[in-house]
């Protein structure tokens, strides 16, 4: 038996954020929104989580 999944690419990209917002805590934080590729999530790559705008940060510590 052969599943194929015809749906539009923003379907698919919009089911792999969904389980980032419903899982995963660290979801504001985060940039790269993997999905279930998330190590957090029992993938193997890493997400790239901040603390925020790291630019503005810098700015205002430069003035």
């Amino acid at each position: 038996m052969i599943i194929a999944d015809d749906r539009a690419a923003w379907v698919k990209a919009e089911d792999k954020q969904m389980i980032c917002w419903t899982r995963c805590s660290l979801y504001k934080k985060c940039s790269s929104r993997l999905g279930a590729d998330c190590k957090r999530l029992g993938g193997s790559k890493i997400p790239k989580v901040g603390g925020g705008n790291d630019k503005q940060r810098k700015a205002k510590k430069k003035a």
